[in-house]
C-alpha cells in the first residue's frame, strides 16, 4: 500500500509498513525549505568527512581490498580513483566517512545518521538519479533511521549494542532510489534484518583498526537488502515492531509515538548535529573545554600538570581509553604510536591534543601528533569521574566539566553542556565551510571543491556530476 508522505494509512498497518509507505510517497515538493536546506548542509558535511578520511591508512587498506575484488565499475569510492559495484563502493566510502569520527550525529539515537549516505550515493550514481532525488531519499533515510534509533537509545547502548538504525534507514531509501513501491521498500526493511550486523559497541570502542569497516558494512548491507527486494525477494514487514523484532531484541521501546507519529510533519533531520571537532561526540565536551581554557588563559602545554574531567556514564563507559592501553602501529624513539582509530575514541587523547593544538581535526590524528610525548604526558594526567548531576542530564545534554591544573597550582575550570554543532550551539556558516575546505581542498583542489559545493547548494544536476568531482 502506498500513501502520500505524511498522510495516515487508510487501514491499520504496522510501523514497518507505515514507514515504507512514507518513504515511497515522499517527494521533494513535500519537504519544507528548512528540511531541504538541512539536507544540503549535511550532504556537504558528509563529503567533508569522507574526503578527510580517504587518506587515513586504515581506509587506504580497505579501498585496496575492495579494488582487489573487481566489481562492475558503476559507483564511485569517494576520494579515490576507484569505481566498482554499488555494494563495494558503499562499503569503502562508508569506512572513509567514519574513520575520523567527524561525521554527524543524532543525540536521541546515539548513532550517526550519515551512515545512510554511502549506500544512497552509490545507488543514486549507478541509477543515474538527480541530486534532488538523492536529497529526497536522504531525508527519507534519515527519518526512518532516526525514528528507529530513538527507540533503541539509550537502552540498547547501555546494554552493549551499537544502534544499527542507519542500516535500516539506508535500505529503505536505497530501495526508493531503485524505484520500488511501498511493498518493495517494506521488503528491503525486512531484508535488512538479514544483512545488517549486530554490533557489540565494545568492539567499536576497543580501538582496533578494522573499526571503520563497521560503517562500511552498514552501507553494504543496505545496498544488498534493497537489491534483493528489487529482485523480488520478500522481507519481514514486522521487523521493527514485532515482540521478537529488532527493537525488542536490542532492549529498546518499539512504540508508535517514537516510530511513526508525526511522519511528514516532524522532521528529525533538523535535530541532527554536525561536529566541529573530529573524534567521538562523547569526547567533545572535554576537548572543547580544554581548547577554550587553553585559549582563555593562554596555557602552555608544558605548564599543565593535570586534567580532571567530570562527565556522564555513557561517556565514561565508552571513551575512557587511556593512551597507554591503546593498540599501537609502531614506535618512535620517544613513544609508542597508537593508530588513528583508538585516538578518535579516547577522551584522554582528544582532551590532550585539543589543549596542545587548540584544534581537533585530521591533523591532530596524524602520526606526528599521535607520537607526541607532550600529548602522551597530558593524556596520562587525565582523571575521569562520573558526575551524578551530569548523568541526570543525559541524553538531553552531553555535559562535561573540566578542571586544568597548572604547575603554579592554578586551577582553571569550565563546563560545556552542549558542544558545538548541536542546534542549540550551532556552527556558523563560516565554520561549516572551513571544515569542508579543510578536507576537500587538499584532495580536490579549491576549484573542484567550490564546484561541488555549488552543485549541492543548487540541488541541480545529476549525482554522476557530483561523483565525478569526488574522484581522484
Amino acid at each position: 500500500m502506498t500513501v502520500a508522505a505524511g498522510s495516515a494509512p487508510t487501514t491499520a498497518v504496522g510501523a514497518t509498513r507505515e514507514l515504507a509507505a512514507f518513504v515511497a510517497g515522499l517527494d521533494a515538493a513535500d519537504l519544507p525549505e528548512t528540511v531541504q536546506h538541512k539536507a544540503r548542509v549535511m550532504l556537504l558535511d558528509f563529503f567533508a568527512a569522507a574526503l578527510g578520511g580517504a587518506d587515513v591508512s586504515e581506509v587506504r587498506t580497505i579501498v585496496e581490498l575492495v579494488r582487489s575484488r573487481g566489481g562492475h565499475p558503476v559507483a564511485t569510492v569517494v576520494g579515490s580513483d576507484l569505481r566498482t559495484s554499488p555494494a563495494d563502493a558503499a562499503f569503502a566510502t562508508g569506512a572513509a566517512a567514519d574513520v575520523l569520527e567527524h561525521q554527524d550525529g543524532y543525540r536521541f539515537g546515539g548513532f550517526h545518521p550519515s551512515h545512510v549516505l554511502p549506500a544512497l550515493l552509490a545507488v543514486a550514481e549507478a541509477q543515474d538519479r538527480s541530486v534532488e532525488e538523492l536529497l529526497t531519499a536522504m531525508v527519507a533515510g534519515y527519518e526512518v533511521a532516526n525514528r528507529i534509533g530513538r527507540c533503541l537509545h539509550p537502552e540498547a547502548t547501555r546494554a552493549g549494542w551499537f544502534p544499527t538504525a542507519a542500516g535500516f534507514g539506508a535500505a529503505a531509501a536505497a530501495a526508493k532510489l531503485l524505484g520500488l513501491d511501498a511493498d518493495g521498500i517494506g521488503w528491503a526493511l525486512g531484508g535488512a534484518g538479514f544483512f545488517v550486523p549486530a554490533i557489540a559497541i565494545e568492539a567499536i570502542f576497543s580501538g582496533h583498526t578494522v573499526k571503520p569497516a563497521f560503517a562500511g558494512q552498514l552501507a553494504r548491507a543496505a545496498v544488498e537488502a534493497a537489491e534483493h527486494a528489487a529482485a523480488g525477494l520478500t522481507g519481514w514487514d514486522e521487523i521493527l515492531e514485532h515482540p521478537r523484532g529488532l527493537i525488542a531484541l536490542m532492549g529498546g521501546r518499539a512504540d508508535d509515538a517514537q516510530l511513526t507519529a508525526g511522519l511528514g510533519a516532524e522532521w528529525t533531520i533538523l535535530e541532527v548535529h554536525q561536529k566541529r571537532w573530529a573524534g567521538c561526540r562523547h569526547t567533545h565536551g572535554a576537548a572543547q573545554a580544554c581548547l577554550e581554557l587553553a585559549e582563555q588563559h593562554d596555557l602552555a602545554p608544558q605548564d599543565v600538570t593535570g586534567i580532571r574531567i567530570h562527565t556522564y556514564g555513557v561517556a565514561a563507559t565508552l571513551v575512557d581509553r587511556p593512551v597507554s592501553a591503546m593498540p599501537t602501529v609502531g614506535s618512535t624513539a620517544s613513544a609508542e604510536v597508537p593508530s588513528t582509530v583508538p585516538c578518535t575514541l579516547s577522551v584522554q587523547y582528544t582532551a590532550a591534543a585539543a589543549l596542545v593544538d587548540r584544534d581537533l581535526v585530521a591533523l591532530q590524528y596524524g602520526e606526528q601528533r599521535r607520537a607526541d610525548p607532550q600529548v602522551h604526558r597530558l593524556a596520562g594526567s587525565v582523571t575521569l569521574v562520573v558526575d551524578p548531576e551530569l548523568e541526570a542530564l543525559y541524553p538531553e545534554y552531553t555535559a562535561t566539566e573540566v578542571e586544568v591544573v597548572t604547575a603554579s597550582g592554578a586551577v582553571h575550570r569550565t563546563r560545556i553542556d552542549t558542544p558545538f554543532g548541536d542546534k542549540r550551539a550551532p556552527m556558523t556558516t563560516e565554520q561549516r565551510l572551513a571544515k569542508f575546505h579543510t578536507y576537500a581542498d587538499p584532495r580536490l583542489g579549491r576549484d573542484r571543491a567550490e564546484r561541488l559545493r555549488t552543485a549541492i547548494d543548487g540541488s541541480t544536476g545529476r549525482v554522476r556530476d557530483l561523483t565525478a568531482l569526488l574522484r581522484d
